[in-house]
């Protein structure tokens, strides 16, 4: 089915169909190169990784050492073909059966912590990836945790982070600084998969992994290095360093074995493409073209030889001297619809939902002509579809050229749109992504082309990333988020009111009922931070004034490098006056209280420069000052928006606007208010407002 349309004499619409058996039957005839043993070209390395399987399952048997696996090779060269056959395998052998834990990461999700490891986890304790941690994925994963850990389980906060939980940060040893956190978060992790392997054999299966962020490789090596039990590992990768990469876990004594997937000789490339035009015997000028153009890459020998089946018998000179040539002629050739649906996934990632599609394009489509035309993409095999999370490109490669064909305009009304479905939706979408849609959306071809309230919330949202990177102790990621959010912020129109109510309207999408509450518990925790702040510079000055005349009395011990010296042993102030002012700087710079957050960071800065407490009471005194203008202009602008409510019943229809509808999004933020701790100190507003 193409569509359904209007015609002469029939009330409701009539479905419009076009053959597709040939397409059909070509697909069929791929089959056996994805899924059957006999895959063209890569005998040797199937049975390299099905020995690899076989000495693993005995080495697990006998509680020996594990097993790596890396299939490498350029883009387009089988990997995830090879991948599949041997996912196959696994699925078929029995006694004892291997428990597959697969993930693959993802261009967008580059710079999200954890990102593949959240999928594997998931599976393992049996939820569902990808959704917001919500009472029954709580209640699912502590119920999973005891059940596998027994006694050995421990309740930490930081299991946050990868696990669907709602896990109290409140209590004994629950507030750890990043370094800490990620040693913790590692060493619980790292229980739960020794606890797992000890009672079945387990494959860890990463694909893609030139996508994953630091934080998720930094973990693939703590887990082979503290591995208890034998463990499978198994990555794809196109890197071609993967040796120095995993060098660490070499040098422990972990056996990584590397299978590089090298292009096909012009026999093999040449099989390929008869085996996709149905056996037929190829002329010799075709024979010659398919060496020259495709290079062995079988994605290229598939796309020619679909290029010369749907040309009709036209001349070989008529035809895509590229894989991008080739590719764009093949969707050149589909309807105006299915090329929006290509768009609109090719911008949105992979895992792309029917629901996404419908919101980003809601006057195209009736449910029925969407779903018909997602059939009908993935039986021309363009679209891969994932019955449990949607919609992704068959290849990387085809959804890269699909975007090259996209206009400026195009890739930013996509990305707003986007953006402003994932944060209303249930799922969980983290702020990486969140960040990198709405920065796209909001740049436009030059500064003045700047969409000012979309920016603001791609810049919360860098801010967001960050702070989990931090909490991940990715430093790198965090300053490339931090480098982001500087630059859009600078270019950002200066504003000369102390509280920007667009910026925090727009963060709880426009619900001023929320707002409210949001704003009435940043003025709370801000005031009880400021005084802890206050009371521990108070407590620092009295003992740095005590330890100076004890010193000064001693006679002689009063020199810089003595005193510095004892002054570090007692520097605990700065550690909690410096997080107390980055919580103060987060959060301000959140709502758009731009001069308060800089004080804020004035006085972190000068928390690690000051050789004594003494100096940074003025500055603290500013931030002081800068935070009571701030609580005014809230006020003011609270005012200001309710009598510009209640005057709205003054002005003419065409003045006063329509009032929103409370969205999903809203819901959720007000739920979460409620069940947000009353004794919490400092504010989590990553969790809060995202």
């Amino acid at each position: 089915k193409i569509c359904s349309i209007k015609v002469k004499g029939k009330d409701a619409k009539v479905p419009v169909y076009r053959p597709v058996e040939s397409e059909r039957r070509i697909t069929k005839k791929l089959a056996p190169v994805r899924d059957n043993s006999g895959i063209l070209g890569r005998d040797i390395e199937i049975n390299k990784l099905r020995q690899h399987l076989e000495e693993y399952v005995n080495a697990w048997k006998r509680k020996e050492s594990l097993r790596c696996c890396v299939i490498s090779g350029p883009a387009g060269v089988g990997k995830a073909t090879v991948l599949g056959r041997f996912l196959g395998i696994i699925t078929e052998r029995s006694n004892p059966a291997v428990r597959v834990l697969k993930a693959s990461a993802e261009a967008i999700e580059s710079k999200t912590p954890y990102y593949p490891w959240k999928k594997i986890f998931a599976k393992l304790l049996g939820v569902d990836a990808g959704k917001q941690a919500t009472q029954f994925t709580h209640r699912a994963c502590m119920n999973s945790l005891r059940n596998i850990l027994g006694d050995d389980f421990e309740e930490h906060s930081v299991l946050n982070d990868v696990l669907p939980t709602h896990i109290t940060s409140l209590g004994t040893g629950m507030n750890l600084d990043p370094r800490a956190r990620n040693e913790k978060l590692t060493e619980l992790l790292c229980l739960l998969l020794n606890k797992a392997i000890e009672k079945d054999p387990v494959a860890i299966v990463i694909h893609a992994c030139q996508w994953l962020d630091n934080s998720s490789y930094a973990f693939l090596k703590q887990v082979m290095l503290r591995a208890v039990f034998p463990i499978l590992v198994i990555l794809t990768t196109r890197s071609q360093e993967v040796d120095v990469e995993l060098s660490e876990v070499v040098q422990a004594g972990v056996n990584v074995d590397h299978i590089a997937l090298e292009p096909f000789n012009s026999d093999l490339s040449i099989q390929l493409v008869r085996k996709t035009l149905g056996a037929i015997e190829l002329e010799d000028q075709v024979k010659d073209a398919v060496w020259s153009r495709t290079h062995g890459i079988p994605l290229y020998c598939v796309e020619f030889a679909r290029a010369v089946k749907d040309s009709g018998g036209a001349p070989l000179n008529e035809l895509p001297d590229t894989i991008t040539g080739a590719v764009l002629l093949r969707i050149d050739r589909l309807l105006p619809a299915q090329k929006l649906v290509l768009k609109i996934v090719a911008v949105a990632g992979k895992d792309v939902s029917k629901e996404l599609i419908a919101e980003v394009a809601p006057a195209q489509f009736t449910p029925e002509d969407l779903q018909s035309e997602l059939e009908y993409l993935v039986s021309v095999d363009v679209l891969f579809r994932d019955t449990r999370n949607g919609y992704c490109f068959r290849h990387e490669m085809v959804q890269e050229v699909v975007l090259g064909f996209l206009t400026f305009m195009q890739k930013r009304l996509f990305h707003k749109r986007i953006a402003n479905y994932h944060v209303n939706a249930a799922d969980e979408v983290s702020p990486a992504t969140l960040a990198n849609h709405f920065e796209h959306a909001a740049r436009g071809m030059d500064d003045a082309d700047l969409d000012v309230p979309t920016a603001k919330r791609a810049v919360w949202f860098l801010k967001a990333a960050a702070e989990e990177a931090m909490k991940a102790n990715a430093h790198a990621d965090a300053q490339k988020y931090m480098a982001r959010h500087a630059d859009l912020w600078n270019i950002l129109p200066a504003s000369a009111e102390p509280f920007d109510l667009d910026m925090a309207l727009g963060l709880v999408d426009g619900n001023e009922k929320l707002l409210k509450q949001v704003l009435d518990q940043f003025i709370a925790n801000t005031s009880t931070s400021l005084e802890h702040i206050k009371n521990v510079l108070a407590k620092a000055i009295e003992e740095h004034t005590e330890h100076a005349a004890a010193t000064g009395a001693e006679g002689g011990g009063n020199s810089p490098g003595r005193r510095n010296k004892k002054l570090a042993a007692g520097d605990n102030w700065r550690d909690t006056m410096r997080y107390g002012a980055q919580g103060i700087a987060s959060a301000a710079s959140t709502l758009g209280a731009s001069v308060l957050s800089q004080k804020a960071e004035s006085v972190e800065s000068l928390v690690l420069e000051a050789t004594s407490p003494e100096e940074i009471t003025t500055e603290l005194q500013a931030l002081e000052d800068s935070f009571q203008a701030v609580k005014a202009g809230m006020a003011n602008a609270r005012e200001g928006a309710g009598e510009q409510s209640a005057g709205a019943g003054g002005k003419s229809s065409d003045d006063v606007k329509e009032p929103r509808s409370a969205s999903k999004g809203d819901d959720f933020l007000n739920e979460m208010m409620k069940d947000a701790p009353k004794n919490q100190v400092v504010m989590d507003w990553s969790t809060a407002l995202a």
